[in-house]
């Protein structure tokens, strides 16, 4: 029974905690929107009236602010909107107020959206948001805060590489709440060498996973993949190399992974390409 109070306790405890978290972020986004020299990211605050009918489909693109576009399609609306964004949360400070998901970290700001007034039938083509990132290592997916569960949820992306951008169809909400997460992946080329002690097995040199962990290493040009076991510490960075190593294997190239000969071919024809320019790796049995 004590045992079952605790329980019990404990949940009350963690459930007030939460109901004060939401409400000191909520006193924040008001007093963000009352007074715009206020925030707790760029101080950054977008207003706009979307006018009906839309005619044609158009980007919105906020003159200060262009890590952050919309795109409205024709004829998708019923009613004159009025459109508010601004970023209330730095990336740094979104564990302080929300859960981050396992095994991410935020790579932006937290974006507010809202639309007044707003209904299930104000888009009968939900606008997209469009997002830049930063290039680093590591996969990114956008994730929104979903008021209903209380925790972030993963959108689907289209991805551009090229620009570094992901897009997204936003939800159906009244208040939106959307970031880019770094994933548990990590993205970048790899290479190949000879391990004389391991010869012909399925096996790779990373920095950023532990001896005799397995990873599942994904070819994103041919979709071919393979499940390696760490053995190594490597590739070495760039900046470390030494002159006589420029000299003797030409213009370094950063590599995220060194393969073995065999794990190699199971994602490229032939080692005579020496480099995969990009592949995805992903954690299966971390050590």
């Amino acid at each position: 029974m004590g045992v079952l109070l605790t329980i019990i306790n404990k949940n009350q405890y963690n459930i007030m905690r939460l109901k004060l978290s939401l409400f000191i972020f909520i006193f924040f986004i008001l007093l963000s929107v009352l007074n715009s020299n206020f925030a707790l990211a760029r101080d950054w605050l977008y207003f706009k009236t979307i006018n009906y009918p839309i005619v044609e489909d158009y980007d919105l693109v906020p003159e200060d602010n262009n890590d952050i576009s919309l795109r409205f399609f024709a004829n998708s609306t019923s009613e004159k909107l009025t459109l508010k964004m601004l970023t209330i949360v730095d990336k740094d400070s979104i564990g302080n107020f929300f859960t981050i998901p396992e095994g991410k970290s935020p790579a932006t700001d937290l974006y507010f959206i809202n639309f007044t007034p707003i209904s299930d039938t104000s888009f009968a083509i939900q606008p997209t948001a469009t997002l830049k990132y930063e290039s680093d290592d590591h996969y990114k997916e956008v994730y929104f805060f979903d008021w209903t569960i209380l925790q972030f949820v993963k959108l689907e992306s289209v991805r551009d590489e090229l620009n570094k951008t992901l897009t997204v169809e936003l939800p159906k909400r009244k208040k939106i709440m959307l970031a880019i997460f770094n994933e548990s992946e990590i993205i970048g080329k790899a290479s190949w060498y000879v391990y004389p002690k391991y010869q012909g097995e399925l096996i790779a040199a990373s920095r950023d996973f532990a001896i005799d962990s397995k990873v599942l290493v994904h070819n994103m040009y041919n979709n071919k993949e393979v499940v390696v076991t760490i053995k190594d510490y490597g590739p070495k960075k760039c900046a470390d190399w030494t002159e006589r190593e420029q000299a003797l294997m030409g213009p370094c190239q950063e590599r995220v992974l060194d393969l073995s000969k065999a794990a190699f071919l199971e994602l490229a024809t032939s080692t005579g390409v020496g480099i995969i320019s990009s592949v995805k790796v992903t954690p299966i049995e971390i050590k």
